[in-house]
């Protein structure tokens, strides 16, 4: 029988290596010393949401949901999810053709293999708030691979088929809030309520289902081109992350933080979370008066790129950071925890306010304490073994 403690800890090793190619485009991007070409932009992109809050998030997952500490097929679930990233990584700082929507497949297996695992688990589990939102957020994930998948072959090709090339464009349209909307808080929030010890009621549990309603929400919103729609998303999100933040208010509270860097990186992220839906009120607010339009880029684009990274940066990073760190000394911790949060803080605010000296000061300072954090984190081996419920 495989443990689910080793299995987790191969995927936040290779999480935390291809997380490197991450930082060093951003860092060098953000310093202004290197305009990457498009391709090199959506590795930045998928290298970091896929590479290292995926595998991350399928470890975390083995995890929470190690009711029974031993399965025989997390090994083999675990080494699929890493080839499979690699490849699809590779597909896009290497290729521009059909090979990303060829690997985006192979991706989505895996992908669903992992749904499928998980679902599996949750059946014999305890069924826990955590557990409920991390299956879910495997539900969106997968949906946002079926649309990425079918955003590749039409990139690729200019259509797919047997789809009007509206239909195409609109579904492959959806992918990105599929993947931040609908995935990356409800992943954040349920690791968060894990690591945080939330208390296990009713309104936490309708948190995460909120969540992955205002996430099928915004997907419908573009497929079918309904307005209306993102504004019921965005109600829903906020709603359920207010919610949320007053479920938790125990150990958010100033008097619930300690000196342990790694319960400061769990709550750090889970407060960004309110930093997150604030930025989302305001890009819908923009999207719907017509000022910003994502496909074009035209208008305050920076708002938007604002809100990524309070996902992948502020809340998933934060989250995962909390997870994986519990071996790194204290002082390594601290200069994490305040170098990528300060640096985030000055980045986000040069984005949105558009001033591009803040965004030059703040990525490096992000991106350097964020490889100093790869660094320790890799070099002591980190083992799920320790890891408990804060």
């Amino acid at each position: 029988m495989d443990s689910l403690a080793s299995s987790a800890r191969m995927l936040f090793r290779a999480a935390l290596l291809i997380f490197v190619v991450t930082i060093v485009i951003g860092i060098l991007n953000g310093l202004d010393l290197w305009d990457p070409p498009h391709n090199m932009l959506m590795t930045h992109v998928h290298s970091g949401t896929l590479g290292w809050i995926t595998l991350a998030v399928i470890g975390s997952a083995m995890l929470i949901f190690a009711d029974e500490p031993n399965d025989s097929g997390a090994r083999s679930l675990a080494v699929a999810s890493i080839v499979a990233t690699v490849l699809y990584v590779g597909a896009f700082a290497l290729t521009t053709g059909v090979l990303r929507p060829i690997t985006g497949t192979l991706m989505l297996i895996a992908i669903v293999w992992v749904l499928v695992w998980e679902w599996g688990r949750y059946n014999r589990s305890a069924r826990t708030t955590p557990q409920i939102g991390l299956l879910l957020s495997l539900a969106s994930l997968t949906i946002g691979a079926v649309l990425g998948v079918i955003l590749g072959l039409f990139i690729a090709r200019g259509e797919v088929p047997g789809l009007s090339p509206d239909t195409a464009s609109a579904i492959a349209g959806a992918h990105p809030p599929a993947m931040l909307i609908g995935y990356l808080v409800l992943a954040g929030a349920a690791i968060a309520h894990w690591l945080l010890g939330g208390p296990e009621t009713r309104p936490g549990r309708v948190v995460m289902w909120a969540l992955f309603a205002g996430g099928v929400a915004a997907n419908l919103a573009f497929i079918l081109d309904i307005e209306a729609l993102v504004q019921v998303a965005t109600v829903l999100e906020v709603a359920a992350i207010i919610t949320f933040l007053v479920h938790m208010r125990r150990s958010l509270v100033p008097a619930a933080w300690t000196r342990d860097t790694s319960e400061s990186h769990a709550r750090v992220g889970a407060l960004f979370l309110l930093v997150g839906v604030v930025l989302l009120v305001y890009v819908v607010q923009l999207f719907v008066s017509g000022e910003l339009n994502p496909e074009t880029g035209e208008g305050p684009i920076g708002v938007l790129l604002a809100f990524d990274h309070s996902m992948f940066i502020g809340v998933m990073t934060n989250t995962l950071f909390a997870l994986v760190s519990r071996t790194v000394e204290e002082r390594g911790s601290a200069l994490v925890l305040w170098g990528v949060n300060v640096g985030l803080v000055v980045f986000l605010a040069g984005l949105v306010a558009d001033v591009p000296i803040l965004e030059r000061v703040g990525a490096p300072v992000m991106g350097v304490a964020l490889l100093y954090g790869v660094f320790a984190l890799f070099r002591q081996a980190p083992s799920p073994r320790s890891v408990s419920v804060l």
